[in-house]
């Protein structure tokens, strides 16, 4: 039997990956510290009423680019096709998230903390 070296990176990478969010969800939960994830933070963004949205046309593709000021929180937020491919938040100037898509695509459902 040959191992393939890329192979049995990649599946451990993933699992250290999905490790490290879980002991980070649990930490946050057990500190009662409040959470949200990339992706449940841009659907939150999306859907606000306070949310300013702007859409191009650029290279035939379609973005949107949304930003979110509500208290002492401050959101930015890029999408396309319903991909996001950034998002920033801030609360009193503190960086809480700074998500790329090139960068961070397996961090999408982590938790970040909000405060």
């Amino acid at each position: 039997m040959e191992l393939d070296g890329r192979n049995l990176k990649d599946r451990a990478k993933a699992a250290m990956s999905k490790f490290k969010h879980n002991v980070k969800g649990t930490y946050y939960s057990i500190a009662d510290i409040p959470t949200a994830s990339v992706q449940e933070l841009a659907d939150f963004i999306q859907i606000h009423p306070d949310t300013h949205e702007i859409k191009k046309s650029l290279l035939g593709n379609i973005y949107s680019f949304f930003r979110l000021n509500l208290n002492n929180y401050r959101f930015y937020l890029e999408t396309t096709h319903d991909r996001i491919l950034q998002l920033d938040g801030s609360l009193n100037g503190k960086e809480l998230v700074s998500f790329r898509s090139y960068r961070d695509s397996d961090d999408r459902h982590s938790p970040v903390k909000l405060s």
